[in-house]
């Protein structure tokens, strides 16, 4: 078992060009929004927390792009939108349902037309139990670093003291460094045989999507609020974990620390320590921190790897966590992966796992399209939700500087058919309870 060396972003979004993404076909006449004032939207228009920290700007469905999975050249699609900021509340309800980001690029599979299935996964942290290969991963650092193991201490208690005074860890922001730039060029040509520039490391892993929020901690000590500190120098949010060994960047971890999560985003390091299994022990960090997280803000509970794809060598190594969850993306649920496995195998293609769903007809054992399988890209308007109407979205013009028009769903069709199906689009994708605090650029 060892962790992927290329990222979920990566593979999923192939050479997708944020310069080059199509807009959603909204019309540029601002004559549409004459008459529409903040004074005349409807109730539960309000200014919430979350609203002021997220907007995004909608792309849409994007044209097939190559599979870094199964090297198809027909791939995938995906549904994208950009965010200019980002409160690390609503990307944890993005997260749950089927959502990841690359940079500032948030995009969900069309599960309904895609070659690989890409099912969410997520570990139950506070209950892994090391396995044989973890084990053997703890050894070969307590032996490159002179460390024994303390019977007195768990597991991962070990994980932590296994490179003694040599390895410190440094929970940075996301901020450039060419000390960072260096350690990335160098990963990506030893490990990957892959040119890279300062432009493309900056806009994939550099860029402060995430906003820094304070959490709910268990309590108001000063001692709780004195370790989470230590642990989270910013509160959530994201950050590049740093490993310094003696006085050199060995290794970076990107991560997102959101409410529930901790959740992985990409990894890199000196190739010269591949034989310490960097990715491998960098997993068992991350679980480590969010157990420590755990105990000083009880929300957080659950270590997200991304997505996982069945069939894909290199994307076995995140089942290697036990217990854990698969999201449906039909129900929005997550299920014990071993109630999963079984029908992953009779349906390759794509299938829901929730009991209570119609399987038969939510399957794709080929790489036929099936539209059902993928109600959050074509969901009727009574599927979203019986109070959709009463719903009020914030839409910005893109010319419009600041200002945004809180407009009520049931004026959509008054104003554009178009922007009613951009709307009820914009609600299947995110789910209603999400886009109603988004701010949306058109």
């Amino acid at each position: 078992m060892s962790r992927a060396q290329s990222s979920d972003t990566e593979s999923e979004l192939g050479d997708i060009d944020q310069t080059k993404l199509s807009n959603v076909g909204i019309s540029d006449d601002e004559s549409q929004y004459e008459g529409l004032t903040a004074t005349e939207s409807a109730p539960g228009a309000a200014d919430t927390a979350d609203s002021k920290e997220t907007s995004v700007i909608i792309h849409g469905i994007q044209g097939r792009h190559p599979c870094g999975y199964c090297k198809s050249s027909w791939g995938s699609r995906s549904y994208v939108m950009i965010g200019s900021k980002l409160s690390c509340r609503i990307y944890q309800r993005l997260i749950d349902r089927g959502w990841r980001r690359s940079g500032t690029l948030l995009y969900l599979i069309d599960h309904s037309d895609s070659c690989c299935c890409y099912y969410p996964i997520r570990a139950h942290a506070l209950e892994v139990e090391a396995r044989k290969s973890d084990k053997k991963v703890l050894r070969r650092w307590q032996k490159r670093f002179g460390m024994q193991n303390d019977p007195n201490l768990g597991f991962f208690e070990n994980v932590n003291a296994a490179g003694g005074a040599e390895l410190k860890i440094v929970m940075d922001t996301t901020a450039y460094s060419d000390e960072k730039y260096s350690l990335f060029e160098k990963y990506q040509k030893m490990v990957h045989g892959d040119a890279t520039s300062v432009h493309s490391f900056k806009e994939f892993l550099c860029y402060q999507l995430l906003t820094y929020e304070q959490p709910q901690a268990r309590d108001s000590s000063a001692e709780t609020r004195e370790e989470i500190s230590r642990l989270l120098p910013h509160g959530l949010g994201s950050y590049h974990m740093c490993y310094y060994i003696g006085n050199e960047l060995a290794a970076v971890g990107v991560i997102d620390v959101l409410p529930y999560y901790i959740s992985s985003v990409y990894f890199f390091y000196d190739p010269k320590y591949s034989d310490l299994s960097m990715g491998s022990y960098s997993s068992l960090r991350e679980i480590s921190l969010t157990r420590s997280l755990h105990r000083l803000i009880p929300s957080i509970e659950y270590y997200n790897l991304g997505y996982y794809v069945p069939g894909c060598k290199k994307m076995v190594y995140k089942a290697h966590w036990r217990p854990a969850d698969l999201l449906d993306t039909i129900s929005f649920k997550w299920v014990p992966i071993e109630r999963c496995m079984d029908r992953i195998a009779r349906h390759p293609g794509f299938c829901t796992f929730d009991p209570e769903l119609d399987h038969r007809n939510i399957v794709r054992d080929k790489s036929e399209t099936l539209a059902a399988a993928m109600p959050a890209l074509n969901m009727p308007k009574e599927v979203i939700g019986k109070d959709i109407d009463s719903m009020v979205i914030q839409l910005s013009p893109m010319d419009s500087g600041n200002s945004v028009i809180p407009l009520p769903v049931s004026r959509l069709s008054t104003v554009s058919k178009n922007m009613e199906d951009f709307a009820l689009q914009a609600c299947a994708t995110m789910g209603p309870d999400v886009v109603k605090d988004v701010r949306i650029i058109v």
